[in-house]
């Protein structure tokens, strides 16, 4: 193990682990399959593996890196933040990850409840358009949320992670279009 894998396993961590997920697929996947969008939380729409990508710190990943089964480093005690956005960046079809829930144990989570986190960065970097390439930056208010639970024990469990798909309608809106939800196999060791 190296000195960094070393220093960060002492203390608990904040893990990230980043969600992207390929919009035009999805919609395409269910436009194509026997189900229709579902806008009941309840009853999300079952997808495949393919064109979700998850991406956690590279001295946590195992295996698995961008990809929709991910195996990682952490401990018990460690904060596992859940962030999900669209290959738009959120700015065309947004997605919001809103619940991962347990599908085969083990549960490495050990039922610990999830919390929608948000913290407000009041003078964030955003790209100038003004200028060729963006920047300098422009400074705003930007909020960035997160599902954050606590890892409990060490294992290999089959999860549904839920999130919401929404489509830029007339204008500026984005509405609903679906729930959904895959179950990807996580590893924590």
């Amino acid at each position: 193990m190296d000195t960094h894998t070393e220093q960060l396993s002492a203390t608990n961590q904040l893990i990230d682990v980043m969600i992207v997920i390929d919009t035009d697929y999805v919609i395409d996947y269910i436009k194509n399959s026997p189900y229709t969008p579902s806008t009941d939380i309840n009853t999300p729409v079952p997808l495949d593996h393919l064109n979700k990508y998850m991406i956690v710190p590279s001295t946590n990943a195992i295996s698995g890196q961008a990809t929709g089964d991910l195996h990682f480093r952490a401990k018990n005690g460690d904060i596992i933040r859940f962030r999900g956005t669209s290959l738009y960046q959120n700015s065309d079809a947004a997605v919001i990850v809103h619940n991962v829930t347990l599908l085969k144990a083990p549960d490495v989570f050990g039922g610990n409840p999830l919390y929608c986190m948000s913290v407000d960065r009041k003078q964030a970097v955003a790209a100038d358009n003004t200028t060729q390439h963006g920047v300098p930056p422009l400074s705003k208010s930007i909020t960035f949320s997160s599902l954050d639970v606590e890892v409990k024990d060490t294992g290999t469990g089959s999860y549904y992670i839920h999130f919401a798909l929404y489509t830029l309608s007339s204008g500026d809106k984005q509405t609903l279009y679906s729930y959904c939800c895959w179950d990807p196999t996580i590893t924590v060791v």
